[in-house]
C-alpha cells in the first residue's frame, strides 16, 4: 500500500522513505523506546564495543579506517574519550578508598594552590585527561612529522588512544577496593599499563616498527610532563601574584 513519507512528502511503499530515509512506522515511547534512544545517542549498541575492541586488539587498524575509510560503525572519538572518562569517574567515585596520596601531596607541596591543583587531578582523573590531548597531540605531531598527518587527524588519534586509556586507568579503582593496602602498587602497575598501551597504539598507527613504538611512548610521557609543567607553574604564579 503506497503510503505519503510525513518527513519530505514523497510517496513510501516501505517502512522507510526511498527518498529521505525516515522511518514512517513510529513506535509507541515507552521503557525500551526510551533506552534504545540513549543507546543511539551514544552509538553503544554497536559503536562502543566495536571502537573499544579495535582499539584493544588492532588501533592502529581502527583509527585508520576512521580518518581514511569508514567512520559510520566507530564511536567518534570525542565522544569515546567523554564516555570512558565518565565510566572512569563513576566506577571511581562509586569504589572510593582511602586515598594516601593526598598526605603524600600535602608533605610534598604543603598548603599552596600546587597542592590543591595536584589532588583535584587525582580525584578526577578523568576530565584532567581532556586537558592533556592539546600537549600530547603537539608531540605526536612533532615526534612523526614526517607522515604529513595533520594536527587535527592526530587530534583524533590520541582521543581514541587516550579514551581507551581511561578504560585501563578504570582498573585502579577496582584494585584498591580489593586491596586498599597495596594502593601504590596498584596505581603503578595501572599507571605502566596504560602507558606502555598509549605508546604501543600510537606506534601501531604509525606502523609496526619498534622506532614508531618508542617514539609514541616518548611523545605521550612528554606531553604528560609538559602538562605537569604547565599546571605547576600556573599554581606557583597563583600563589605570588594573588596570594
Amino acid at each position: 500500500m503506497e503510503r505519503i513519507c510525513r518527513n519530505c512528502g514523497d510517496s513510501v511503499t516501505k517502512n522507510y522513505c526511498g527518498n529521505c530515509g525516515n522511518n514512517n512506522e513510529i513506535t509507541r515511547i515507552d521503557r525500551k523506546y526510551a533506552l534504545q534512544e540513549c543507546l543511539n545517542l551514544i552509538n553503544f549498541d554497536k559503536g562502543f564495543l566495536y571502537t573499544t575492541t579495535g582499539l584493544l586488539l588492532t588501533p592502529g587498524s581502527l583509527i585508520r579506517e576512521y580518518i581514511s575509510e569508514n567512520r559510520e560503525k566507530i564511536t567518534k572519538p570525542i565522544t569515546y574519550l567523554g564516555l570512558t572518562s565518565i565510566i572512569y569517574t563513576l566506577i571511581a567515585n562509586y569504589l572510593k578508598v582511602e586515598n594516601p596520596y593526598s598526605e603524600m601531596s600535602k608533605k610534598m607541596y604543603g598548603k599552596s594552590s600546587v597542592n590543591d591543583i595536584m589532588i583535584w587531578i587525582q580525584d578526577n582523573y578523568g576530565y584532567a585527561n581532556l586537558l592533556m590531548i592539546l600537549p600530547i597531540t603537539l608531540c605526536t605531531l612533532v615526534f612523526f612529522r614526517k607522515y604529513k598527518y595533520n594536527f587535527y587527524e592526530i587530534f583524533i588519534v590520541i582521543s581514541f588512544v587516550m579514551g581507551m586509556g581511561m578504560l585501563i586507568f578504570s582498573i585502579e579503582p577496582i584494585l584498591n577496593k580489593l586491596s586498599a593496602d597495596t594502593f601504590i602498587f596498584n596505581e603503578v602497575i595501572v599507571v605502566f599499563l596504560a602507558f606502555l598501551y598509549t605508546g604501543w597504539a600510537i606506534g601501531n598507527f604509525y606502523g609496526n616498527k619498534l622506532k614508531n613504538y618508542l617514539k609514541g611512548f616518548l611523545a605521550y610521557v612528554l606531553g604528560f610532563i609538559i602538562f605537569e609543567v604547565v599546571v605547576i607553574t600556573s599554581a606557583l604564579i597563583y600563589d605570588v601574584i594573588i596570594i
